[in-house]
């Protein structure tokens, strides 16, 4: 499973969402959209400007829902 998020600094949710992938083991790859590049990826794949954007395997989260990523990761 290919996780990516996208995050800003100081954002809470974001820290959730990374602390949830922690807690549970789950490895993930953390791309910070004050990258250009990133953000241009971000917006690309959600059509958004909101963090966290969490993608799972092509399947786009937008924001910190952890009764979805319970469901998709236990997958």
């Amino acid at each position: 499973m290919k996780i990516i998020v996208y995050t800003t600094d100081g954002c809470v949710y974001c820290k959730m969402a990374k602390e949830f992938f922690e807690r549970n083991n789950i490895s993930y790859e953390e791309k910070n959209v004050s990258d250009d590049a990133n953000r241009q990826e971000m917006i690309e794949k959600s059509n958004q400007l909101k963090v966290p954007v969490i993608d799972v395997d092509g399947r786009i989260i937008v924001g910190f829902d952890e009764e979805e990523l319970q469901a998709i990761c236990a997958m």
